[in-house]
Protein backbone atom coordinates (compact mmCIF):
# COMPACT_ATOMS: atom_id res chain seq x y z
CA UNK A 1 0.00 0.00 0.00
CA UNK A 2 1.30 3.37 -0.90
CA UNK A 3 -0.77 6.66 0.10
CA UNK A 4 -0.37 10.57 -0.68
CA UNK A 5 -1.39 13.41 1.20
CA UNK A 6 -2.19 17.22 1.81
CA UNK A 7 -2.85 19.38 4.56
CA UNK A 8 -3.74 23.09 4.03
CA UNK A 9 -5.21 25.21 6.34
CA UNK A 10 -6.39 29.02 6.80
CA UNK A 11 -7.61 31.06 9.74
CA UNK A 12 -8.45 35.28 10.57
CA UNK A 13 -5.79 36.94 12.04
CA UNK A 14 -7.61 37.52 15.10
CA UNK A 15 -8.37 33.41 15.23
CA UNK A 16 -4.89 32.06 15.26
CA UNK A 17 -4.37 28.43 14.04
CA UNK A 18 -1.66 26.22 12.60
CA UNK A 19 0.38 26.73 10.31
CA UNK A 20 -1.51 27.81 6.85
CA UNK A 21 0.16 25.29 4.53
CA UNK A 22 1.08 21.49 4.70
CA UNK A 23 2.29 19.38 2.54
CA UNK A 24 3.43 15.87 3.27
CA UNK A 25 4.18 12.25 1.45
CA UNK A 26 3.97 9.10 2.99
CA UNK A 27 4.50 5.83 1.80
CA UNK A 28 4.52 2.07 3.21
CA UNK A 29 5.79 -1.36 1.99
CA UNK A 30 4.20 -4.24 4.04
CA UNK A 31 5.23 -7.74 4.03
CA UNK A 32 3.56 -10.60 5.70
CA UNK A 33 4.80 -14.33 5.52
CA UNK A 34 3.24 -17.11 6.56
CA UNK A 35 5.98 -20.13 7.86
CA UNK A 36 3.66 -22.47 8.53
CA UNK A 37 0.19 -23.24 10.52
CA UNK A 38 1.79 -22.04 13.58
CA UNK A 39 4.36 -19.36 12.48
CA UNK A 40 4.44 -16.24 10.46
CA UNK A 41 6.33 -13.03 10.15
CA UNK A 42 5.65 -9.44 9.57
CA UNK A 43 7.59 -6.40 8.23
CA UNK A 44 6.69 -2.74 7.29
CA UNK A 45 8.65 0.11 5.98
CA UNK A 46 7.62 3.12 6.52
CA UNK A 47 8.41 6.89 4.63
CA UNK A 48 7.59 10.10 5.28
CA UNK A 49 8.29 13.84 4.24
CA UNK A 50 7.51 16.99 4.48
CA UNK A 51 7.42 19.06 1.43
CA UNK A 52 9.97 21.47 0.88
CA UNK A 53 8.81 25.20 2.22
CA UNK A 54 5.65 23.78 4.29
CA UNK A 55 5.25 24.91 7.78
CA UNK A 56 5.32 22.84 11.00
CA UNK A 57 2.35 21.06 12.10
CA UNK A 58 2.02 18.36 14.55
CA UNK A 59 4.68 15.78 13.63
CA UNK A 60 5.10 17.56 10.19
CA UNK A 61 8.61 19.53 10.64
CA UNK A 62 10.23 21.22 7.92
CA UNK A 63 14.34 21.69 7.48
CA UNK A 64 15.68 23.65 10.62
CA UNK A 65 19.08 24.55 11.44
CA UNK A 66 21.00 23.61 14.34
CA UNK A 67 23.90 25.22 16.17
CA UNK A 68 26.39 24.07 14.22
CA UNK A 69 24.41 24.98 10.74
CA UNK A 70 23.88 21.32 9.86
CA UNK A 71 19.83 21.57 8.42
CA UNK A 72 17.79 18.63 9.86
CA UNK A 73 14.21 17.46 10.29
CA UNK A 74 11.65 14.88 11.24
CA UNK A 75 10.76 12.88 8.85
CA UNK A 76 11.05 8.96 9.40
CA UNK A 77 12.54 6.23 6.72
CA UNK A 78 12.68 3.18 8.32
CA UNK A 79 11.42 -0.11 9.66
CA UNK A 80 7.72 0.85 11.77
CA UNK A 81 6.60 -2.62 11.87
CA UNK A 82 8.76 -5.93 13.03
CA UNK A 83 7.34 -8.92 14.42
CA UNK A 84 6.56 -12.32 14.47
CA UNK A 85 3.62 -14.04 15.87
CA UNK A 86 3.14 -17.80 17.05
CA UNK A 87 0.28 -19.63 17.34
CA UNK A 88 -0.74 -22.74 19.61
CA UNK A 89 3.59 -23.15 19.42
CA UNK A 90 3.70 -24.56 22.48
CA UNK A 91 0.49 -26.37 22.73
CA UNK A 92 -1.04 -24.21 25.23
CA UNK A 93 -3.86 -22.79 22.58
CA UNK A 94 -1.81 -19.62 22.98
CA UNK A 95 -1.18 -17.01 20.50
CA UNK A 96 2.63 -14.36 21.06
CA UNK A 97 3.43 -12.04 19.44
CA UNK A 98 7.28 -10.48 19.79
CA UNK A 99 8.74 -7.18 18.39
CA UNK A 100 7.58 -4.05 17.10
CA UNK A 101 4.04 -3.40 16.48
CA UNK A 102 0.89 -1.37 16.71
CA UNK A 103 -1.03 -1.68 19.71
CA UNK A 104 -4.17 0.47 20.68
CA UNK A 105 -5.54 0.31 24.11
CA UNK A 106 -8.78 2.33 25.28
CA UNK A 107 -10.16 2.43 21.71
CA UNK A 108 -7.11 4.29 20.38
CA UNK A 109 -7.34 7.19 22.90
CA UNK A 110 -4.67 5.95 25.73
CA UNK A 111 -2.64 4.24 22.89
CA UNK A 112 -2.48 3.64 19.31
CA UNK A 113 -0.91 5.00 16.00
CA UNK A 114 -2.33 7.89 14.76
CA UNK A 115 -1.60 7.22 11.15
CA UNK A 116 -3.29 9.81 9.55
CA UNK A 117 -1.53 12.48 10.70
CA UNK A 118 1.65 10.49 9.65
CA UNK A 119 2.77 9.86 13.72
CA UNK A 120 3.24 5.65 13.14
CA UNK A 121 3.54 5.17 16.93
CA UNK A 122 4.89 1.62 17.41
CA UNK A 123 5.89 -0.08 20.25
CA UNK A 124 8.44 -3.26 20.66
CA UNK A 125 7.46 -5.81 23.49
CA UNK A 126 5.98 -9.05 23.98
CA UNK A 127 1.97 -9.98 23.84
CA UNK A 128 0.86 -13.26 24.69
CA UNK A 129 -3.02 -13.77 24.29
CA UNK A 130 -5.54 -16.87 24.98
CA UNK A 131 -9.24 -17.86 25.34
CA UNK A 132 -11.14 -19.51 28.01
CA UNK A 133 -14.54 -19.79 26.79
CA UNK A 134 -15.96 -16.61 26.66
CA UNK A 135 -13.12 -14.40 27.66
CA UNK A 136 -9.93 -13.37 26.06
CA UNK A 137 -7.26 -12.62 27.67
CA UNK A 138 -3.94 -11.11 27.12
CA UNK A 139 -1.12 -10.37 28.82
CA UNK A 140 1.49 -7.04 27.87
CA UNK A 141 4.87 -5.59 28.58
CA UNK A 142 6.85 -3.25 26.07
CA UNK A 143 9.07 -0.29 25.72
CA UNK A 144 7.87 3.53 24.36
CA UNK A 145 9.87 5.78 22.95
CA UNK A 146 6.89 7.76 21.37
CA UNK A 147 5.77 7.72 17.87
CA UNK A 148 8.30 7.46 15.69
CA UNK A 149 8.73 10.87 14.54
CA UNK A 150 8.78 12.85 17.44
CA UNK A 151 10.46 11.05 20.55
CA UNK A 152 9.80 11.61 23.93
CA UNK A 153 11.43 14.21 26.00
CA UNK A 154 13.59 12.77 28.14
CA UNK A 155 14.11 9.22 26.55
CA UNK A 156 12.02 6.21 26.73
CA UNK A 157 9.18 4.58 28.96
CA UNK A 158 8.68 0.94 29.80
CA UNK A 159 4.69 -0.57 30.61
CA UNK A 160 3.17 -3.67 31.27
CA UNK A 161 -0.39 -4.79 31.98
CA UNK A 162 -3.45 -6.84 30.45
CA UNK A 163 -6.64 -6.93 28.82
CA UNK A 164 -9.67 -9.00 28.75
CA UNK A 165 -12.94 -9.46 26.78
CA UNK A 166 -15.81 -11.02 27.77
CA UNK A 167 -17.88 -12.18 24.83
CA UNK A 168 -21.17 -12.21 26.39
CA UNK A 169 -23.34 -12.16 23.60
CA UNK A 170 -23.75 -11.67 19.73
CA UNK A 171 -25.79 -9.27 18.70
CA UNK A 172 -27.49 -8.71 22.12
CA UNK A 173 -27.94 -5.68 24.37
CA UNK A 174 -24.50 -6.26 26.06
CA UNK A 175 -22.78 -7.94 23.37
CA UNK A 176 -19.02 -7.40 24.79
CA UNK A 177 -17.69 -6.16 27.91
CA UNK A 178 -13.69 -5.42 27.79
CA UNK A 179 -11.47 -4.18 30.62
CA UNK A 180 -7.72 -3.52 30.51
CA UNK A 181 -4.89 -2.40 33.11
CA UNK A 182 -1.84 0.08 32.43
CA UNK A 183 1.04 0.26 34.64
CA UNK A 184 4.45 2.51 33.95
CA UNK A 185 7.36 0.08 35.50
CA UNK A 186 9.25 3.00 36.75
CA UNK A 187 11.79 1.01 34.66
CA UNK A 188 12.65 3.28 31.89
CA UNK A 189 14.60 6.90 31.34
CA UNK A 190 11.46 9.01 31.87
CA UNK A 191 10.39 9.47 35.01
CA UNK A 192 7.43 11.26 34.02
CA UNK A 193 5.04 8.91 33.88
CA UNK A 194 6.99 5.76 35.05
CA UNK A 195 4.32 5.44 37.98
CA UNK A 196 1.40 6.46 36.57
CA UNK A 197 -1.10 3.47 36.04
CA UNK A 198 -4.12 3.39 33.79
CA UNK A 199 -7.73 1.01 34.20
CA UNK A 200 -10.33 1.29 31.65
CA UNK A 201 -13.69 -0.55 30.47
CA UNK A 202 -15.73 -0.52 27.57
CA UNK A 203 -19.23 -1.79 26.86
CA UNK A 204 -20.71 -2.39 23.29
CA UNK A 205 -24.00 -3.87 22.37
CA UNK A 206 -27.80 -3.52 20.62
CA UNK A 207 -30.81 -1.66 21.83
CA UNK A 208 -33.81 -2.07 20.18
CA UNK A 209 -34.87 -0.75 16.20
CA UNK A 210 -31.01 -1.98 15.58
CA UNK A 211 -29.59 0.68 17.47
CA UNK A 212 -25.95 0.06 18.18
CA UNK A 213 -24.57 1.81 21.53
CA UNK A 214 -20.69 1.53 22.81
CA UNK A 215 -19.48 3.57 26.11
CA UNK A 216 -16.24 3.67 27.92
CA UNK A 217 -14.17 4.76 30.68
CA UNK A 218 -10.74 5.06 32.00
CA UNK A 219 -9.17 6.71 35.30
CA UNK A 220 -5.30 7.90 35.07
CA UNK A 221 -3.20 7.27 38.48
CA UNK A 222 -1.26 9.94 38.55
CA UNK A 223 2.02 9.58 41.08
CA UNK A 224 2.06 12.59 42.95
CA UNK A 225 -0.85 14.63 41.54
CA UNK A 226 -4.63 13.66 40.90
CA UNK A 227 -6.37 10.72 39.00
CA UNK A 228 -8.04 11.96 35.91
CA UNK A 229 -10.78 10.34 34.30
CA UNK A 230 -12.54 10.40 31.07
CA UNK A 231 -15.48 8.87 29.34
CA UNK A 232 -17.05 8.22 25.67
CA UNK A 233 -20.84 6.94 25.04
CA UNK A 234 -21.96 6.78 21.44
CA UNK A 235 -25.08 5.78 19.29
CA UNK A 236 -25.63 4.58 16.07
CA UNK A 237 -27.93 3.51 13.48
CA UNK A 238 -27.41 2.44 10.10
CA UNK A 239 -30.58 2.42 7.92
CA UNK A 240 -31.69 -0.87 5.38
CA UNK A 241 -33.30 1.57 3.26
CA UNK A 242 -32.03 5.06 3.10
CA UNK A 243 -34.08 7.97 4.17
CA UNK A 244 -34.84 10.99 1.53
CA UNK A 245 -32.85 8.53 -0.52
CA UNK A 246 -29.19 9.39 0.33
CA UNK A 247 -28.84 9.32 4.36
CA UNK A 248 -28.06 5.43 4.82
CA UNK A 249 -26.77 6.16 9.05
CA UNK A 250 -27.22 8.65 11.94
CA UNK A 251 -24.82 8.66 14.85
CA UNK A 252 -24.32 10.60 18.20
CA UNK A 253 -21.22 10.89 20.41
CA UNK A 254 -20.69 12.40 23.93
CA UNK A 255 -17.13 13.07 25.52
CA UNK A 256 -15.19 14.69 28.44
CA UNK A 257 -11.97 14.14 30.13
CA UNK A 258 -10.35 15.86 33.18
CA UNK A 259 -7.33 16.08 31.98
CA UNK A 260 -4.93 14.14 30.04
CA UNK A 261 -5.00 10.21 30.13
CA UNK A 262 -3.22 9.72 26.67
CA UNK A 263 0.52 8.55 25.87
CA UNK A 264 0.25 8.15 22.47
CA UNK A 265 -3.14 7.99 21.15
CA UNK A 266 -4.51 7.15 17.83
CA UNK A 267 -7.40 9.82 18.14
CA UNK A 268 -7.61 12.27 15.03
CA UNK A 269 -10.58 13.09 14.14
CA UNK A 270 -11.93 12.16 17.84
CA UNK A 271 -12.65 15.92 18.17
CA UNK A 272 -13.23 17.61 14.89
CA UNK A 273 -11.05 17.66 12.26
CA UNK A 274 -9.41 20.61 12.95
CA UNK A 275 -8.08 18.65 15.88
CA UNK A 276 -7.58 22.38 17.73
CA UNK A 277 -7.37 20.18 21.37
CA UNK A 278 -5.81 17.24 20.28
CA UNK A 279 -8.33 14.83 21.09
CA UNK A 280 -11.09 14.22 23.34
CA UNK A 281 -9.25 13.16 26.17
CA UNK A 282 -5.70 14.75 26.18
CA UNK A 283 -7.32 17.68 27.95
CA UNK A 284 -10.43 19.03 30.13
CA UNK A 285 -12.62 19.06 27.19
CA UNK A 286 -16.60 18.21 26.66
CA UNK A 287 -17.42 17.32 22.74
CA UNK A 288 -20.85 16.51 21.39
CA UNK A 289 -20.98 15.38 18.24
CA UNK A 290 -24.14 14.30 15.51
CA UNK A 291 -23.07 12.69 12.18
CA UNK A 292 -24.81 11.62 9.23
CA UNK A 293 -23.55 8.93 6.97
CA UNK A 294 -24.95 9.83 2.84
CA UNK A 295 -24.05 8.98 -0.38
CA UNK A 296 -25.10 11.57 -2.92
CA UNK A 297 -24.54 8.77 -5.99
CA UNK A 298 -21.19 7.43 -7.56
CA UNK A 299 -20.54 5.66 -5.15
CA UNK A 300 -19.32 8.45 -2.99
CA UNK A 301 -19.43 7.77 0.74
CA UNK A 302 -19.76 10.78 2.80
CA UNK A 303 -19.82 11.27 6.50
CA UNK A 304 -21.32 15.31 8.19
CA UNK A 305 -20.63 16.24 11.15
CA UNK A 306 -21.30 18.64 14.05
CA UNK A 307 -19.61 19.57 16.70
CA UNK A 308 -19.81 21.60 20.48
CA UNK A 309 -16.19 22.15 22.24
CA UNK A 310 -16.13 22.85 25.51
CA UNK A 311 -12.88 23.57 27.05
CA UNK A 312 -12.26 23.70 30.78
CA UNK A 313 -11.55 26.86 33.05
CA UNK A 314 -8.32 28.33 32.63
CA UNK A 315 -7.43 26.91 29.29
CA UNK A 316 -8.07 29.03 26.02
CA UNK A 317 -11.00 27.99 24.51
CA UNK A 318 -10.60 28.38 20.48
CA UNK A 319 -14.08 26.95 18.12
CA UNK A 320 -16.71 26.53 20.34
CA UNK A 321 -18.78 24.94 17.45
CA UNK A 322 -17.42 22.99 14.06
CA UNK A 323 -18.41 21.23 11.05
CA UNK A 324 -16.60 18.71 9.12
CA UNK A 325 -17.41 17.01 5.76
CA UNK A 326 -15.26 13.88 4.32
CA UNK A 327 -15.33 12.31 0.81
CA UNK A 328 -14.42 9.15 -0.13
CA UNK A 329 -14.35 6.97 -3.03
CA UNK A 330 -12.81 3.84 -4.67
CA UNK A 331 -11.72 5.62 -8.08
CA UNK A 332 -10.01 1.97 -9.77
CA UNK A 333 -10.49 -1.50 -8.24
CA UNK A 334 -7.66 -0.38 -4.76
CA UNK A 335 -7.58 2.96 -5.26
CA UNK A 336 -9.02 5.42 -3.36
CA UNK A 337 -9.24 8.77 -2.84
CA UNK A 338 -10.66 11.03 0.11
CA UNK A 339 -11.27 14.62 0.95
CA UNK A 340 -12.05 16.44 4.17
CA UNK A 341 -12.91 20.34 5.28
CA UNK A 342 -13.89 21.48 8.26
CA UNK A 343 -14.90 25.16 9.45
CA UNK A 344 -15.58 26.72 12.90
CA UNK A 345 -17.32 29.73 14.40
CA UNK A 346 -14.28 31.60 14.17
CA UNK A 347 -13.66 30.82 10.19
CA UNK A 348 -10.63 28.63 11.26
CA UNK A 349 -10.42 26.54 8.42
CA UNK A 350 -8.71 23.22 7.10
CA UNK A 351 -8.84 21.21 3.69
CA UNK A 352 -7.29 17.94 3.28
CA UNK A 353 -6.79 15.47 0.24
CA UNK A 354 -5.18 11.69 0.32
CA UNK A 355 -5.20 9.21 -2.24
CA UNK A 356 -4.37 5.57 -1.34
CA UNK A 357 -3.18 2.42 -3.76
CA UNK A 358 -3.78 -1.09 -2.15
CA UNK A 359 -1.34 -3.64 -4.08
Amino acid sequence: MTSAGARIADSPDDAPYNGSDQNTTRARIQLDYNVNEWASAFVEFNFSEVWAGSEPYSDAQPFQNDPDGLASRENFNGVSQAYMQLDNAFGFEERIRIGRSYYFLGNGLVLGSCDYLQYPGSFTGIWISRSFGQFDVELFAFDNYGPLQNQIAGGGERYAGATTRWNIEEGGAFETLDAYYLAGTGDGDNEQRADDDWVGVEAAGWLPADIRWEAQFANRSVDGGDDVSGYRAMIEHSYDEPIFGFIHGVSFTHTGAEGPLHINPADFNAAGLLHQYGGPWRSDLTTNQLALKFSPGADINCTLAFLTLDRGDGIPQQGEFEVDLLASKEVRQGFHVGLGYAIDDEERQVGFGQATLYF
